[in-house]
């Protein structure tokens, strides 16, 4: 079995209990959540947090936490639900996360685990669903504005991606509906020539003929990117000890704006670009609701974030929220 970070949500975890298995598969990190249904209501006992770039077979670390809660706690799953980092199959049967080399198929899965029932969904679908289950001490209002009732509302966020989904208003089942978008894989487009000469760097330094797209300025090799880019072009004369020794982690550039130029550049330019698809998301969707950001990276730019004038008429909430 891979190695894997163990959290309890819960003094203590009830055995011999059936429960359900929710998983969130991202570029970094897999996440997978213990559920014990009560009245209706789910309530996370424990998760079990695994390494992505690790798993060869995704089918096998399935089946090895399914034995591993039977074995240590007596809890039988025969109902779950997989979140994936990238496009699902129509039937909702099948998904090849975008960063990661494995595949997620329910059909495996069922076949080899004690699993009757597995379904498939986009990563940031489920964050659409789980919106309004987020506590308000979770949110932090970084733009206020004027929602209209019911108006659409968008997520983005940054991490090994970036993950976007629309929210439109049912009126007939009288709540929201997440719709999955793979929009992070749009064309960035230049504004200036900061912006050009960033994008000409990308292709030249990766061999790169297709367009660039917002994943890969905003997601965390996008942060690595935009280093290289400011550094390389002082033939990196004036790079912190501290950064070089730590390597080029993009949590570790963000730590580093205040020693290190070339971060302290990364991470402006970060944060216009960011809120500058967030601008554009909004436009695309309409998104009188709100506007949302969740994925990792927000951490790192939250007290910037309300430097940015986005639009005036669009509430931004960042979502700190995560199991």
């Amino acid at each position: 079995m891979l190695a894997f970070e163990k959290k309890e949500h819960v003094e203590t975890i009830p055995t011999g209990i059936e429960c359900m298995l929710g998983a969130d598969i991202g570029g970094t990190n897999s996440n997978f959540g213990i559920f014990k249904k009560t009245d209706g209501k789910l309530q996370l006992l424990l998760s079990l947090h695994f390494k992505s770039q690790e798993i060869k077979n995704f089918t096998d670390v399935v089946k090895d936490v399914l034995d591993y809660l039977k074995n240590n706690y007596q809890i039988s799953i025969r109902h779950s639900c997989f979140a994936g980092a990238g496009v699902v199959s129509e039937h909702r049967d099948r998904c090849k996360p975008t960063n990661l080399d494995f595949v997620i198929d329910a059909h495996e899965i069922t076949k080899n685990t004690d699993l009757e029932c597995a379904t498939l969904a986009n990563d940031f679908e489920i964050i659409g669903h789980g919106l309004k289950f987020v506590a308000s001490e979770n949110l932090v209002l970084v733009k206020k504005g004027n929602p209209r009732k019911n108006g659409a509302r968008i997520i983005l966020g940054a991490g090994t991606g970036l993950g976007k989904c629309i929210l439109f208003w049912h009126e007939s089942r009288g709540r929201y509906i997440p719709v999955p978008s793979e929009g992070g894989h749009a064309d960035f487009a230049a504004q200036t020539q900061l912006d050009l000469n960033l994008i000409n760097f990308i292709k030249k330094s990766e061999n790169r003929s297709c367009n660039i797209s917002w994943e890969d300025v905003l997601s965390g090799n996008g942060i690595q990117r935009t280093y290289r880019f400011f550094a390389e072009q002082n033939d990196e004369q004036n790079m912190h000890k501290k950064l070089k020794e730590q390597g080029l982690l993009p949590d570790k550039i963000f730590s580093a704006r205040n020693l290190d130029e070339y971060a302290k550049q990364t991470y402006e330019l970060y944060t216009i670009l960011y809120a500058r698809c967030a601008k554009n998301f909004a436009l695309d969707a309409l998104a009188l609701g709100g506007v949302y950001i969740a994925g990792g990276i927000l951490q790192k730019i939250l007290n910037c974030l309300n430097k940015k004038s986005l639009h005036k008429n669009l509430l931004i909430v960042v979502n700190r929220w995560n199991f």
